[in-house]
């Protein structure tokens, strides 16, 4: 989801049985060849034929490092009745680009309200989105309308024949749905929001319901017993079986199930568009739109959608980022980590106007993450008019000032963080504490992010360490992966949480985590006892730090790191961080305070003992010989600096007005405020 600059210019499958299907005809995971270090494609939205200086705009924005512009392609303008198509404004556009040594990335929308001519949405039989929370029908066609596929993949052939031969062409941006053209169904709604949108599910249609009643009945084979079993419902027959948002769902697998058919018609769509697309254009770049933070309302699933972009020889364009460092790795490293891992290129895309440091770290997110394409609006921060005439803005200094770092690279990350994907039936409160564990933990060290399907399709090998944070809900499967991997030599790393699986149980995660039938939670206000200071030093050096909550009844073979210093007289103390050796690897668990941030209101000094736990943690297991080396990215979490390990070295990046220090070998590296160094 993004808040956009508006533009100047005026009989199908199963979803859930589609993503089944699907998945047997991808290609083979983990085979990603190394990053080429080929030039990072730069695109600028927009400049227009109709700007009285877009010939200077264009020179300005070529000489900042710019290699295409990107303009949005109105479906409604073009095609006003069926099959008559005007193509007049991009024509002129295309040529103006070409004429200044630039290409274009148009972007073709054939999804949101904004963009759909009136005949589709008039056209007999159509049907529209309709919003379970209060039955009522949007403005924008259905996913599931069958007719709508055949429009699309017209307009798609007509839109090639049209301009493929011109050579104008960088890359082609889809727009398939969501509010502005993300794979995402429509949250908020865009300009002037005529129609009923909102934050919802979208899939109360009839065509809707019906899908949903065939997949559940395929997935139980025709059974309502089997599934009224497994939802712990009371269903009569699979008439009775249709959509709930997760207020009504019945258990937390029926939620978990109906989710899954949710976000999967939205891949099925994605895999369509990517299809079509890539018969129409056989050649070209071709990104797939995507959007938000994988909110379950958005129906997006960002692993399945790299998946579904490899499989057509695609990329996705994640259109989230902000002024934020930590924010944008939080909110673009799941498509980077997933693009790598299946072997499709990705981009970076704003959701609105950023600040000049910002571009300054966006520039350092795309190119240290593995991006191939950075896109920038044209705000007065990336170019601005000075004497009359078009000129840098402070934003544009830094593009120009780091060209020759605009490459595509490949990151050397080994450690990841589990992203908890799908969520659970209430993650609100839940996402809110992930994302802010998430930033702190990216200002000490660098990590991609696991969901489930990334791990039960092996992403975890060749990591040498799982960080498990804030998640709610985590599929048996999974942990039983999860713990094979530890097994074989990983180091799990499990900071307050035990999540369920969805059956509603703890049993797998606690069999790993050293949790027994026997252990009870207990509660009470005490002084925290570090009993291997040696190991854990920076936790053993602070002063007054209380524990509320500890263990008792763990497994045997746990060993104590952390523990309440009250305990009854002959009762054993209660533990609240503990190491157990798994096979040949090992989990470090903490269940201790989790004050990473100072509020106004907390009563307890924060002093980020969770993020010291951590880095103690894999200090102690380079030193047992669980980990070959710190990682390179590992800081001590100066202030606005961050490391980044690549194949073409260790960069730092300082987003602070102050100049800070990096070890390097021989001493130090001084890096400048507002900057971005090699500095190993």
């Amino acid at each position: 989801m993004r808040v956009r600059f508006p533009p100047r210019r005026k009989a199908r499958r199963s979803g859930l049985a589609a993503v089944f299907a699907l998945a047997s005809a991808l290609p083979s995971v983990g085979q990603v060849p190394p990053a080429s270090n080929s030039p990072l494609q730069v695109t600028v939205c927009t400049v227009s034929h109709d700007d009285p200086d877009a010939g200077a705009r264009l020179d300005l924005l070529k000489s900042l490092g710019v290699t295409s512009i990107q303009t949005y392609v109105y479906w409604n303008k073009v095609e006003k009745t069926p099959g008559r198509r005007d193509w007049s404004e991009y024509d002129a556009d295309a040529a103006l680009f070409k004429a200044h040594g630039l290409k274009w990335v148009p972007f073709v929308i054939a999804g949101p309200w904004y963009v759909t001519p009136d005949f589709i949405r008039n056209e007999p039989g159509q049907v529209m989105f309709r919003c379970l929370e209060h039955g009522r029908d949007s403005a924008i066609p259905s996913l599931w309308s069958p007719r709508l596929r055949e429009h699309v993949r017209e307009y798609l052939r007509a839109f090639a024949a049209h301009f493929r031969p011109t050579g104008v062409l960088e890359s082609v941006n889809l727009g398939i749905s969501g509010d502005y053209g993300e794979a995402i169904y429509p949250v908020l709604g865009n300009w002037p929001g005529e129609y009923h949108s909102h934050q919802g599910y979208w899939c109360g249609d009839a065509l809707a319901a019906a899908d949903f009643r065939r997949a559940m009945s395929v997935l139980y084979g025709g059974d309502p017993a089997a599934l009224n079993r497994a939802w712990k419902s009371a269903y009569a027959s699979f008439d009775e079986v249709a959509p709930f948002p997760p207020s009504r769902a019945p258990s937390e697998r029926a939620f978990q199930e109906f989710l899954r058919w949710y976000r999967g018609a939205m891949t099925d769509w994605a895999d369509f568009w990517m299809a079509a697309a890539r018969e129409a254009f056989p050649d070209e770049d071709l990104y797939l739109c995507t959007g938000g933070d994988m909110a379950p309302e958005h129906g997006s699933d960002f692993s399945a959608q790299a998946k579904i972009a490899a499989a057509h020889r695609g990329s996705l364009r994640i259109t989230n980022e902000a002024s934020s460092f930590p924010m944008n790795v939080r909110l673009t490293r799941m498509v980077g980590t997933a693009c790598r891992f299946y072997g499709s290129g990705f981009g970076h895309e704003p959701a609105s106007a950023v600040t000049p440091v910002g571009i300054l770290g966006r520039i350092f997110n795309a190119v240290t993450s593995g991006a191939r394409q950075l896109f920038l609006y044209n705000t007065p921060e990336l170019m601005k008019t000075a004497d009359g005439a078009p000129a840098a803005g402070e934003g544009g200094a830094f593009l120009r000032a780091y060209a020759g770092f605009l490459k595509t690279v490949s990151p050397v990350i080994d450690a990841a963080l589990y992203h908890p994907n799908p969520p659970s039936r209430q993650p609100g409160a839940e996402r809110q504490e992930w994302n802010d564990l998430v930033s702190r933990l990216r200002r000490i060290i660098d990590l991609d992010f696991l969901d489930d399907r990334l791990i039960l399709d092996g992403a975890l090998e060749g990591k040498s360490m799982l960080i498990l944070a804030g998640a709610g809900i985590m599929d048996a499967a999974v942990t039983v992966a999860v713990r094979g991997w530890v097994e074989r030599g990983g180091v799990l790393f499990i900071l307050d949480c035990r999540p369920i699986d969805w059956d509603g149980s703890t049993a797998a995660f606690d069999a790993l985590a050293g949790f027994t039938p026997g252990s009870d939670e207990i509660r009470g206000i005490t002084e925290m006892v570090v009993e291997r200071p040696r190991v854990f030093p920076s936790i053993a050096s602070l002063q007054g730090v209380f524990l509320t909550r500890a263990f008792t009844g763990l497994a045997a073979d746990i060993r104590p790191v952390l523990s309440m210093k009250y305990a009854p007289p002959g009762a054993p103390r209660g533990k609240a961080a503990w190491r157990r050796t798994v096979g040949r690897g090992e989990v470090f668990a903490y269940y201790g305070p989790m004050d990473i941030r100072q509020e106004e209101q907390d009563w307890m000094v924060a002093q980020n003992v969770p993020l010291r736990f951590l880095k103690d943690g894999i200090r102690a297991g380079v030193a047992a010989g669980l980990l070959k080396r710190e990682p390179a990215s590992l800081s001590p979490s100066t202030p606005d600096l961050f490391l980044v390990e690549t194949t073409d070295g260790v960069w730092a990046l300082n987003m602070g007005t102050a100049m800070r220090r990096v070890g390097a070998a021989g001493g130090e590296i001084e890096v400048p405020a507002a900057s971005i160094r090699r500095v190993r």
